[in-house]
C-alpha cells in the first residue's frame, strides 16, 4: 500500500534511530565533548572497516578534500584532473592550492569519469609540476581504481579518491572503498544525505604515515604540541580549526555499525527501481549493482523528446508529493570555473548529454517498494506514460 499521498518523500534524508540519538546522548554527557575519545575510536573503527592503516575525521567533507590537498603538497604548477561530475569542492579543493583544473569527460552508462580519458590526459608530458587524479565514486558506483593506477606511468602521480558518495562500497576485487589499495588518500563526507552521517563531517583514509601526520596538523590550525613544557605549543603553519565533535563522532560510529544494512536496504531499493521503471526513463548501469552502497538513483529522461523541460517534471513531481534533484550542473559551467577555463562545454558531449537529461530520484532506508512504485507511477503520469 502506497504512503499517503500527501506525505513528502524527499530525494535523499538521514536515517537516525534510537541508538544513534541514546549515543549522542551518552558523548554530550561526558566531560569532553570535542577531541576526545570518541573522534579516535570512530577514526580506527573506520580505519578498520575500509580496511586502511589511518583515517583522520573533519567537520565537513570539503574540510576533508582541503586537507587531502595540503597533505599531498598540491601547489601551483600542478594539474588536478577531474570529473565535472561532480561538487564544485572536489575540484576547488585543488585548485585552492594553486592546481590547474582540467576536466575529463564521463561514461555515460555509469556517470562516473571515462577512464580512458584519464589514462590519455595523465600520462601526456608536462614540463612541471605533477597530476593530481581526483575521481569521484559517483552515486555510490566504485570507479576501478585499479584499472586507473595500472594506466598511468608517471611515478609522480597523486591519486587522491573522491568516495563523498560511495561509503559502504567495494571495487571489483571486493575490497572496500578507502583501502588505498590504488590511491594516496580517500576522502568521504558525512553530510544528513550521504549514507552514514554526523551531521556534517569528513574523513580521510590513508596507508602512508606522513599524509597521517600532516592531516592531523591541517586540522588544527598547524599546531604542533608535546614538547617538554606542557602549557607550549607551535603554530608550523596557518590553517583552521577543522576538528569534529565527540557527540558528532559517537553518531558516526553508532551509524557505521549498521552501515552494511543501510547499504543493503538501498540496494534493494535500487532492484525495485529496476522493475518498475520504464522507457522513457533509463537508469544507469547495473554492472556493479552488487557491491554498491548507492547514495543516489540517477535517471536519465530526454526532456526535449518529450516536449517537456526538467523543471516543469520536478514542479509537477513536487505537486505530487515526490521530490528530486539534479546532480549535478557540470563544474566548468559555474562561473568560477568558467573564468579559469572559457566555455568549454562542446569537450564533454557525454556530459553536456547527461546534464540535459539527468534527475536524481527519492532514495533512502526508510523508503518501501510500495513508495518506488509510487514515484514511479507519478513519474509516469507527469511524463504522459
Amino acid at each position: 500500500m502506497f504512503m499517503k499521498a500527501t506525505q513528502h518523500l524527499p530525494y535523499n534524508r538521514q536515517d537516525i534511530d534510537k541508538d544513534d540519538i541514546a549515543a549522542v546522548v551518552q558523548a554530550l554527557e561526558g566531560e569532553i565533548i570535542t577531541r576526545g575519545t570518541h573522534v579516535e575510536d570512530f577514526e580506527k573503527a573506520f580505519a578498520e572497516y575500509c580496511g586502511a592503516a589511518y583515517a583522520v575525521a573533519f567537520n565537513s567533507g570539503t574540510s576533508a578534500l582541503l586537507a587531502a590537498c595540503f597533505a599531498a603538497e598540491v601547489r601551483a604548477g600542478d594539474r588536478v584532473i577531474s570529473t565535472p561530475n561532480t561538487f564544485v569542492s572536489t575540484v576547488g579543493s585543488a585548485v585552492q592550492f594553486g592546481a590547474t583544473p582540467v576536466f575529463v569527460d564521463i561514461d555515460l552508462n555509469t556517470g562516473n569519469i571515462d577512464l580512458e580519458q584519464v589514462e590519455f590526459n595523465a600520462n601526456q608530458s608536462i614540463t612541471r609540476g605533477r597530476n593530481i587524479i581526483m575521481p569521484v565514486h559517483f552515486a555510490g558506483r566504485a570507479v576501478d581504481m585499479e584499472r586507473m593506477e595500472a594506466s598511468i606511468s608517471n611515478f609522480n602521480t597523486v591519486v587522491i579518491e573522491d568516495a563523498a558518495h560511495a561509503i559502504g562500497s567495494s571495487y571489483p576485487d571486493g575490497k572496500k572503498v578507502g583501502c588505498c589499495e590504488w590511491s594516496d588518500m580517500t576522502i568521504f563526507s558525512f553530510h544528513p544525505v550521504k549514507n552514514i552521517t554526523t551531521g556534517e563531517g569528513g574523513i580521510v583514509t590513508t596507508n602512508h604515515t606522513s599524509n597521517f601526520e600532516r592531516l592531523k596538523l591541517y586540522r588544527n590550525n598547524g599546531i604542533v604540541r608535546g614538547f617538554e613544557d606542557p602549557w607550549y605549543y607551535e603554530a608550523q603553519l596557518l590553517s583552521n580549526n577543522l576538528n569534529i565533535t565527540d557527540f558528532q563522532a559517537a553518531l558516526g560510529h553508532n551509524q557505521l555499525k549498521r552501515l552494511d544494512t543501510i547499504a543493503a536496504k538501498r540496494r534493494k531499493l535500487i532492484s525495485a527501481y529496476r522493475r518498475v521503471l520504464k522507457h522513457p526513463v533509463i537508469m544507469l548501469s547495473d554492472e556493479a549493482d552488487e557491491r554498491t552502497a548507492f547514495h543516489l538513483n540517477v535517471v536519465l529522461i530526454d526532456f526535449e523528446a518529450l516536449g517537456t523541460t526538467r523543471t516543469e517534471v520536478m514542479n509537477k513531481l513536487l505537486e505530487r508529493g515526490i521530490g528530486t534533484q539534479l546532480h549535478y550542473i557540470p563544474v566548468y559551467r559555474h562561473p568560477v570555473f568558467v573564468k579559469m577555463c572559457g566555455n568549454i562545454s562542446e569537450y564533454f558531449p557525454n556530459m553536456e548529454t547527461y546534464y540535459r537529461q539527468a534527475l536524481s530520484l527519492p532514495l533512502f532506508p526508510q523508503m518501501t517498494e510500495e513508495d518506488v512504485e509510487r514515484v514511479a507511477s507519478e513519474l509516469n503520469a507527469v511524463l504522459g506514460h
